[in-house]
């Protein structure tokens, strides 16, 4: 009996001092732990064409006002962060070197979306004359009202061609062109 008392008696004073709760064996069905969850998502920027390099050719003799045979590219862009405003440039083009006697020029087609809440369109209508330095050839263009327009996945094609200057003679004349998608 003096046992049982001593056990009453330890088990009120526990109770007392908050050690032991008088629910605690409606609770002990089941205990909780708690997380901070950090969700990261890596930015990505991104153009590929389906054409690594390419070449112009014109009929025959080629004169002032002639202009060379085609080439479409099409280009996949993806970004998950399109920082500039709607209307910016968000492709550019440029050469390393301009071409004697020739203008390089490029037309942007239509943006095919896949996916993203903002689009590109052409920044000019018809063909736009390249050089050393950046020419914006599209430009960004949200399609969802009030949306933050910064998620881009699609595909966008440009043609090229050259048109004489002047009067070219016969060779091979070779340039290095840059296309660039832009966020800013």
């Amino acid at each position: 009996m003096k046992t049982l008392h001593k056990s009453v008696v330890a088990l009120a004073l526990s109770a007392a001092m908050g050690l032991v709760s008088p629910y605690a064996a409606l609770a002990a069905d089941f205990v909780t732990k708690q997380h901070g969850v950090t969700v990261s998502v890596p930015e990505i920027l991104s153009i590929t064409g389906d054409v690594t390099n390419f070449t112009l050719s014109f009929t025959g003799y080629a004169k002032t006002g002639d202009e060379s045979d085609t080439k479409t590219v099409t280009y996949t862009v993806q970004s998950n962060n399109m920082r500039q405003a709607d209307g910016a440039a968000a492709v550019n083009a440029n050469l390393d070197v301009l071409f004697d006697s020739m203008d390089f020029l490029a037309d942007v087609g239509t943006y095919t979306k896949t996916s993203g809440n903002t689009e590109l369109a052409e920044s000019a209508s018809g063909f736009v004359k390249i050089g050393a330095t950046n020419t914006a050839i599209a430009k960004k263009a949200n399609t969802i009202a009030g949306s933050d327009g910064k998620l881009l996945n699609g595909q966008i094609p440009i043609t090229y061609k050259v048109k004489a200057t002047g009067d070219v003679p016969t060779g091979s004349y070779s340039k290095q062109l840059f296309v660039t998608l832009t966020t800013i």
